[in-house]
């Protein structure tokens, strides 16, 4: 993992709501549980978008990046933007259920409600996902370069109490 950080000039954390579009050297590093996070990448611009986003949808807030389907369509709108369409690699990770196993029985977890949003966003946009981690009961701690458009992902240790204590 040292070498990969040393390639690359600046590195970024990226929070909850929050939204990288760029074309520079960025490595990208970001936790998730049930939220999920979406990359796009241009082989042929090399230019890399990663969005970390919390819910599903936001009801009455349009633009909301804390919202799966607003996330995922800012970041389009601007790959587009930078003369990027036919080339894009995309990613999805994270969706996880944290709590135990009995919360949401009956209905969907809020990681699986986030993950189906980002299928069903990017279908509607008419792409295609390559590649995805998602779902499970453990967090991920995610590292996006934006210069190759490789993500290396580690699976984090599950903890007896939604706390993360013990």
């Amino acid at each position: 993992m040292k070498h990969i950080i040393a390639n690359h000039t600046c590195n970024a954390f990226l929070k909850p709501g929050e939204v990288i579009v760029t074309t520079g050297p960025i490595l990208v590093s970001t936790v998730l549980g049930s939220c999920v996070a979406i990359t796009m990448y241009s082989s042929k611009k090399k230019i890399g978008a990663i969005c970390h986003a919390m819910l599903a949808n936001v009801r009455g807030q349009a633009g909301n990046l804390l919202s799966v389907d607003s996330a995922v369509r800012y970041m389009y709108r601007k790959m587009k933007e930078c003369g990027c369409c036919g080339d894009l690699e995309i990613k999805i990770f994270g969706g996880a259920q944290l709590l135990g196993s009995n919360y949401g029985v009956g209905r969907k977890t809020v990681g699986e409600q986030n993950v189906m949003e980002a299928k069903h966003t990017i279908s509607e946009l008419g792409l295609q996902v390559s590649n995805a981690d998602t779902g499970g009961s453990s967090g991920r701690k995610l590292f996006f370069s934006i210069m190759t458009g490789d993500v290396y992902l580690r699976k984090l240790k599950q903890t007896n109490d939604a706390c993360g204590q013990g």
